[in-house]
């Protein structure tokens, strides 16, 4: 699928993926959660849009994930794990799956949402989401609103008004071990079913022709006489001869973190199981 995923290449028809996938999926998010001293960086909290993180402080490095969840999802609150590495294998898995290119995968985020609750606003993402959802059951609502291949930036315009009207194009519900793809710039929002529902959000994004507009413009401005002040034709002629001359070299690929050793297995270690534990019961 070399151009991408357009709108009309099996956009939000939910298949299955094998237990040995989702296996390898909940062992990554294991290998994460079981360093409590590193996961301090990679936790956000949210509520309906409004995003919460600056008020946690974890002041321990162990033995504190667990009950945080628990109060969180109890106050109705979001936790996002972000930047759960991944393997080869799963980044095959999801390519299997999807048609996508397993080189095109830039992140994998685990959501946690208590039942009856929406964690973001209506927006769209700058990149495609594979959504493999692990535990529980959620309502995706997929608008008509659309943003034309939309970039990451400070451009607040991925995030719908709050009375803005956006019409419905579906809904899709989904349970343990479904999976499908949400196009970039595609407007969505989610609301997660009693009790509560986890879901990885795995981020796909191709190479893109101003990446390498944006990477020659960063060695410009290294160049001493391109920072000179000079007469307009003068000025023109000096970038038409940088710009002739620029090596382009290829964006590196694949872009999708590692997994780093297994965690210390001395001592307790948290556990997919125990993120279910903590989460609110019937």
């Amino acid at each position: 699928m070399a151009e991408g995923l357009t709108q009309t290449q099996g956009a939000f028809d939910v298949t299955r993926l094998a237990p040995e996938s989702a296996g390898r999926m909940v062992d990554a998010v294991n290998r994460t959660v079981a360093n409590e001293g590193a996961l301090k960086e990679r936790i956000a909290i949210v509520k309906r849009g409004q995003r919460l993180t600056e008020r946690l402080s974890i002041g321990q490095s162990e033995g504190w994930f667990r009950p945080m969840l628990g109060d969180l999802l109890r106050q109705g609150i979001s936790i996002v794990v972000n930047d759960i590495p991944i393997t080869d294998a799963i980044a095959a898995d999801i390519a299997r799956q999807t048609g996508l290119a397993a080189d095109w995968i830039t992140q994998q985020n685990l959501y946690i949402t208590p039942g009856a609750s929406q964690g973001f606003d209506p927006h769209c993402d700058p990149h495609i989401v594979v959504v493999a959802h692990l535990y529980g059951r959620k309502t995706w609502t997929i608008f008509e609103k659309t943003l034309d291949n939309p970039v990451y930036d400070a451009d607040t315009s991925t995030i719908a008004g709050p009375n803005e009207a956006l019409p419905v194009r579906t809904t899709v519900t989904v349970a343990p071990g479904d999976c499908f793809v949400i196009p970039r710039g595609v407007y969505h929002s989610a609301v997660a079913l009693t009790p509560a529902s986890v879901h990885l959000a795995i981020g796909v994004a191709g190479a893109r022709p101003v990446d390498y507009i944006w990477a020659m413009a960063e060695n410009a401005m290294r160049e001493s006489h391109l920072r000179a002040d000079l007469a307009p034709e003068a000025a023109k002629k000096e970038a038409q001869a940088f710009v002739r001359e620029f090596a382009f070299e290829p964006v590196a690929l694949p872009r999708f973190a590692r997994v780093p050793a297994a965690a210390d297995s001395n001592g307790e270690r948290f556990t997919f199981e125990d993120v279910l534990d903590a989460l609110p019961g019937d």
